[in-house]
């Protein structure tokens, strides 16, 4: 027996409007997924390292390798994904380290334009800014 049109209107409604709330919108996926969690710590790490304003605290024993795996951990879990960070605390990993206010800013800007470069969309940026803004008093140390 077919299906009336009407039916038919109604149902397809339905599909439309649950889909979308099926669907898995979380930052992660809105940022690219794992592989774009692994390419924003690599440049991110590469870009700090290497500019004059933020590089002083990279210098040294740090494992640049290590660390950007991490950071990839960090922000897949950070942003809604399936990593579970398996580092040290913020506190513990740069405790010592006398981080000032303007190398942390420093990074922040790196990571702002590794994620314009990656074309994310304003409003998934700040969200991704806003979900790692509470480190920063775990990571800066008063002068």
């Amino acid at each position: 027996m077919p299906v009336p049109y009407r039916s038919l209107c109604r149902l397809l409604l339905c599909v439309a409007l649950i889909a979308p709330a099926c669907a898995d919108d979380s930052l992660y996926q809105r940022l690219g997924g794992q592989a774009a969690m692994t390419q924003i710590a690599n440049r991110l790490i590469d870009m700090t390292a290497a500019d004059a304003a933020s590089k002083r605290s990279f210098q040294g024993k740090v494992n640049l390798p290590r660390l950007k795996t991490l950071l990839a951990e960090q922000l897949c879990s950070a942003s809604g994904g399936p990593c579970r960070y398996s580092g040290d605390t913020m506190k513990q990993v740069h405790g010592g380290l006398k981080i000032s206010e303007s190398e942390f800013f420093a990074m922040v800007t790196h990571l702002r334009v590794v994620l314009d470069d990656m074309g994310v969309a304003n409003g998934d940026k700040n969200a991704l800014l806003a979900l790692l803004a509470p480190m920063k008093r775990d990571i800066v140390e008063p002068q």
